[in-house]
């Protein structure tokens, strides 16, 4: 019963049988009708021709009243079923060609349907009384007795063959309705078989598709069957559309799925990162402080004043950590939005500049702008890309041995922009190249002491994916690194 195919075919089934007997009502309407006006129409002719043959006919009944039923008799010899009668004016039998009824002196016969037909030469079959059972109507015909102008009876017969519910058995060997049950039982198995060629169509492409899907299903989604072919993706019809639907919501559940794992990953190296990179300048903190606590009456002012400047020179490591922290979740938050507006990047650029000569200069360091005149705006969120390139800078002055030279660069090629921050520090070792934007790398790995988060390149890179640009570096150890932001045209 929950079967699609089932429900389908018991649908189609039912409106087949439904069809298939208003098919046969109709057949048996239309039979019967025909059948009583072909029977009505052979009664009329029947009863002129006995008018039109025996003229005389009231002068016979007049002459030998007693011996008239015979002569009516012999009138429907060979139509046995016929009921034949002289009536009065008045309606009441004088004569019949059947068997005389007890009722009749009492019984009169309603002969306004027969003289209405008459007067409006009306083809339509005329209903009413049979002599023979006065509870009972039936179709009747009847003609008027003359003799010369004046009417003296009626010859009224009763076509009792046309008594479909005495006469059933014998309508249904007929022809037409024969034919009706035959074209109807036709219709109701074209229409099966129509429908069950219907339903395998339709729902072999569908168990199909609900194989592959339960298999994927089944697997916990696993890679491997999330990249396996759906079938029928080709048709172009609704079937195909669900197929491609489907390998489309396959595609973005493996996508999805790698994005988890990965995003799963990260979370734990981050963590593992985290409670490492932490652990340091906590430590250190409280080793820190806990000497003050201890030795603070015992110990010289300056040796205080050292004690707690190297504390808080570990609680601004631990500040900058989080505040990084705190960003880099927000800029892989999936609800995360840019906000890009049409800017001067050149402008940005000298912004951020301006901002760190101060910091250069204490540092004996030279730092340089250089871009080209005549930079079209580009769309992007300057929070943003203000952020990457102070990140940029800040590791550059960290890096860079008095005396040396930090330059940014706004180049203009025919990919976009790019934003190059240079430093002439030691450079980048080849084999830490290919993982200074990881997080937290620098700082597993070269435990700086001006306090590096290990996070500003990993912002650097989310900042430069976020615009739908990269991040890079061009480096030759000893002497010095580039690293690079690019932004695409109409970024």
């Amino acid at each position: 019963m929950k079967s699609l195919r089932f429900r389908v075919l018991l649908l189609v089934a039912g409106f087949g049988f439904f069809t298939a007997a208003l098919l046969a009502g109709i057949m048996f309407t239309s039979v019967r009708g025909y059948y009583v006006d072909m029977t009505y129409e052979k009664s009329v002719r029947f009863i002129e021709r006995v008018i039109e043959m025996h003229p005389d006919l009231w002068d016979t009944y007049a002459t030998d009243p007693s011996g008239f039923a015979a002569r009516l008799r012999e009138y429907i010899l060979y139509s046995p079923n016929t009921g034949l009668y002289l009536l009065d004016n008045d309606g009441r039998v004088l004569a019949s060609a059947g068997e005389v009824r007890g009722f009749w002196n009492d019984f009169k016969v309603d002969l306004s349907p027969v003289k209405s037909a008459l007067e409006n030469q009306s083809d339509a079959p005329v209903i009413s009384n049979d002599p023979d059972n006065d509870r009972k109507t039936c179709l009747v015909a009847g003609r008027p007795v003359m003799r010369g102008e004046r009417t003296m009876g009626w010859l009224y017969v009763v076509a009792r063959s046309a008594d479909l519910g005495s006469h059933t058995p014998e309508l249904l060997r007929s022809y037409a309705v024969r034919t009706a049950v035959t074209v109807s039982l036709m219709t109701l198995a074209l229409g099966v078989l129509l429908t069950i060629s219907m339903i395998a169509v339709l729902t072999r492409p569908l168990t199909e598709l609900t194989r592959v899907v339960e298999g994927v299903k089944n697997s916990g989604f696993a890679e491997s069957l999330c990249s396996s072919i759906v079938p029928n993706c080709g048709r172009d019809d609704e079937v195909g559309r669900l197929s491609r639907t489907f390998r489309e919501t396959f595609d973005r559940l493996n996508l999805e799925t790698k994005r988890v794992k990965e995003t799963d990953i990260r979370r734990r190296e981050m963590v593992a990162s985290v409670s490492h990179d932490l652990r340091t300048p906590l430590t250190a903190l409280i080793g820190l402080l806990d000497t003050v606590r201890m030795k603070g009456d015992a110990m010289k002012p300056e040796e205080q004043r050292d004690y707690l400047a190297r504390a808080a020179q570990n609680a601004q490591h631990l500040k900058r950590l989080t505040d990084a922290l705190n960003e880099l979740s927000r800029l892989d938050s999936p609800e995360f939005e840019t906000h890009p507006e049409p800017i001067a990047i050149g402008e940005l650029a000298d912004d951020v500049v301006q901002r760190f000569l101060s910091t250069a200069e204490a540092a004996g360091l030279k730092l340089e702008l250089d871009y080209p005149d005549g930079l079209p705006l580009t769309p992007v969120d300057a929070a943003l890309i203000e952020r990457a390139l102070a990140n940029l800078l800040d590791n550059a002055l960290r890096v860079t041995p008095a005396g040396g030279v930090v330059q940014v660069r706004v180049v203009r090629d025919a990919a976009g922009l790019r934003l190059e921050v240079s430093d002439t520090g030691p450079g980048v070792a080849l084999e830490d190249q290919p993982r200074v934007f990881e997080r937290f790398y620098q700082a597993a790995r070269h435990r700086d002491l001006r306090g590096s988060s290990g996070l500003g390149l990993a912002i650097v890179k989310r900042v430069a994916e976020l615009h739908g640009g990269q991040a890079g570096l061009r480096s030759q150890p000893g002497k010095g690194s580039t690293f690079f932001i690019e932004l695409p045209q109409g970024a």
